[in-house]
């Protein structure tokens, strides 16, 4: 029997209510953080906001023209008239996203601002069997969905590396200068708590809205393929995580497809330790040993 122990984790700062519940231990609500429902900076970030920087679209109807500029900027508009993302989009490298602003001409109901209206599907933070606190969906979620913003303490590459516990750190990834992380160990919101799956439901969408500065993007999840209401949701951490925690922990999503259990890893290990061995036979043969 579940016990509710709190109505709304984010105290009415989201569309809808967030409870939290525990079915597992003893556990409490986790309170050692402070939820927010936007990104947040401790020290200055100098993100440009300049409302006259912003590329913005002239549009009069919905948004729905291919002349719409930040479509264009986005290559196409990735939102359907149901504010999902299209079937056609990269969910394997999902292009940038450029949401219309507040220097459009358009209508806020306009189909391309669907992160900046906010969570809309209902979520709930539960206690899980082997993975701590993680998160599920309280409703069924159709494919391309907007989901949840991964929120947090906007902070740069220099202050990520000194912080102690990097467990809450997400990348925000600028191939052409300065790196900033999204850390939402003492900030955050409902992302904080979406756990790692193998076999991932969720994907990591870079979004802009209020400002066009590439340092900065929002991280949107969308979901990946259709969710059953009671579903955990989770998305990839990446291998680059897994071969960091892996010598402390490893995956308990219990996925067949999962790459980072005890067991995927000592298979992995084996795997390479006979091609050390036998480099030549495995390059002969075209030995191939599936990662299960």
């Amino acid at each position: 029997m579940w016990t509710l122990q709190r109505c709304d984790i984010a105290q009415g700062y989201e569309n809808a209510p967030i409870p939290c519940v525990n079915a597992v231990d003893d556990e409490g609500c986790p309170s050692d953080y402070k939820y927010v429902s936007e990104n947040c900076e401790t020290s200055a970030m100098n993100i440009d906001r300049n409302i006259t920087h912003l590329q913005h679209c002239g549009c009069t109807d919905d948004c729905s023209s291919s002349n719409c500029l930040c479509g264009q900027l986005s290559i196409r508009c990735w939102y359907d008239k149901d504010q999902r993302l299209l079937q056609e989009f990269n969910k394997i490298e999902p292009p940038l996203i450029f949401e219309c602003n507040m220097a459009c001409s358009c209508h806020r109901s306009c189909k391309n601002r669907v992160v900046q209206t906010g969570i809309k599907v209902r979520l709930q933070l539960y206690r899980t069997e082997k993975m701590g606190w993680g998160v599920r969906a309280l409703q069924d979620i159709p494919q391309g969905s907007f989901i949840c913003e991964y929120v947090g303490e906007l902070i740069s590459d220099a202050e990520a590396d000194v912080r102690e516990d990097d467990s809450y750190l997400f990348d925000l990834d600028n191939k052409d200068g300065e790196v900033y992380c999204i850390d939402a160990r003492y900030y955050g919101n409902i992302s904080r708590f979406v756990n790692h799956l193998c076999d991932p439901n969720l994907i990591p969408v870079r979004v802009f809205m209020l400002h066009q500065d590439l340092r900065f993007p929002r991280i949107a999840f969308f979901s990946s393929r259709d969710i059953l209401s009671g579903q955990e949701l989770g998305f990839d951490y990446g291998d680059r995580f897994w071969d960091i925690k892996s010598k402390y922990f490893t995956c308990q999503c219990g996925s067949e497809k999962c790459k980072h259990s005890a067991e995927a890893i000592a298979l992995e290990q084996s795997r390479l330790a006979r091609l050390e061995a036998s480099p030549e036979s495995g390059a002969d043969c075209g030995l191939t040993i599936p990662i299960i």
